[in-house]
């Protein structure tokens, strides 16, 4: 775990204050709404390492997306229970990492991973091996979701999925008359300052490495894949991007004010947009993109395990899943939340074939790259390197 950390340290995602609390360099979050700048380093103290609230015997401390924690509130279950949530909102997987490693532990109760960093989580430590006969709700999910890759380690399973999505190519159809059908329809001489990128570095890295190379296995390249990756990134931004927004509600807010035309996006922004607005349409290139699920977790050592389970299991419920997504525009994970949702929220995926969106999309959600060189294929150390090109190219 130490040298995991020290590696995350030396490429400037965790970095140790005076005071010895990990702080994180932000990467783009991904969130329903933009939230104030430094208002998660200051909650992170008094949210996690607080007090129990006097309101409920039990209190869940929930550090994830901004509002994944609103479905496991959903009708009764916090009242009948006696239990508050404490909530604490995330920008990047990585802080997860930095924050149950810096003290979190014996802190935390409930995190929202995604696939591709469970089983690193589990690898160092951080998340508690999860006693499936105490989330019965499991056997709610669709069955591709039961089996979905990167949520178990070893046979035993780490975490839950909870909602889904991908990372497709987003534009304004007033400005970009032609449907695009390639990621690098992002260097047409036409679009030249209405370009966007967002930095979120798993979501720009997966989608511009198959781009760049054909590559069907993005996250196990080899060392000029890489550079030929990188490479990519710096014509876009030197010489056909407006900005590297620094999140999804930013680009969203660039897409309805007109500065940005097309860009790699999520789902949701498209809903964002619309309602400053902005009408989008998105496609998936025909290289692929990266696909996402995002789960739930219980970090090692929580301190209210029993309300937290309660709280896990009811996260798979129809209605738990069903109010996430109507108010995200996220994918539910469970089959019977399908009626449920609004049109709108039932629009954006397609639930009468998910293998097939998973086919479309490039075969993912993909793991990590691996943390050590395996012959010709770089690490993720190789990967951060990359990155760090990129952004002070």
């Amino acid at each position: 775990m130490n040298r995991m950390i020290e590696r995350m340290q030396r490429h400037g995602i965790v970095k140790l204050g005076r005071s010895g609390i990990v702080r994180l360099r932000g990467s783009g979050g991904i969130t329903r709404r933009q939230f104030t700048k430094g208002a998660l380093a200051a909650g992170v103290a008094t949210s996690l390492l607080g007090g129990r609230s006097a309101r409920a015997a039990a209190e869940v401390k929930f550090m994830g997306w901004q509002g994944y924690e609103e479905g496991l509130a959903t009708g009764d279950v916090l009242a009948k229970n006696d239990i508050s949530i404490n909530p604490t909102y995330m920008n990047d997987n990585n802080q997860l990492i930095a924050t149950a490693t810096g003290g979190g532990m014996g802190n935390m109760d409930i995190i929202t991973p995604d696939t591709s960093y469970t089983p690193m989580m589990a690898g160092i430590g951080m998340l508690e091996p999860l006693d499936m006969s105490r989330v019965p709700n499991f056997s709610n999910l669709f069955p591709e979701f039961q089996t979905i890759n990167g949520t178990s380690l070893d046979g035993t399973q780490y975490s839950l999925p909870y909602v889904w999505g991908s990372i497709p190519l987003m534009y304004n159809p007033a400005v970009v008359t032609e449907t695009p059908t390639s990621w690098l329809d992002l260097l047409k001489p036409e679009y030249k300052g209405k370009v966007a990128l967002t930095n979120d570095v798993i979501s720009v890295m997966i989608p511009f490495a198959m781009a760049a190379t054909g590559t069907k296995t993005p996250t196990r390249i080899t060392q000029p894949e890489l550079d030929a990756t990188i490479d990519l990134l710096i014509e876009i931004k030197k010489n056909h991007a407006r900005t590297i927004a620094s999140g999804y509600g930013e680009l969203a807010d660039l897409f309805a004010s007109g500065e940005v035309a097309i860009a790699q996006a999520w789902e949701p922004v498209a809903i964002w947009a619309l309602d400053k607005g902005a009408k989008l349409d998105w496609v998936v290139p025909k290289e692929g993109t990266h696909t996402l699920c995002d789960c739930l977790a219980l970090v090692t050592d929580a301190p209210d395990v029993d309300a937290s389970y309660i709280l896990l299991n009811h996260g798979l419920t129809a209605e738990a899943q069903a109010h996430v997504a109507n108010i995200n525009n996220t994918g539910v994970t469970v089959a019977s939340a399908v009626p449920l949702l609004t049109e709108r929220a039932r629009g954006i995926y397609p639930y009468d074939d998910i293998p097939g969106f998973f086919s479309k999309t490039g075969g993912g959600p993909f793991p990590l790259w691996p943390m050590e060189r395996e012959g010709d294929i770089v690490s993720m150390d190789d990967m951060l390197n990359g990155w760090e090109r990129f952004l002070k190219a």
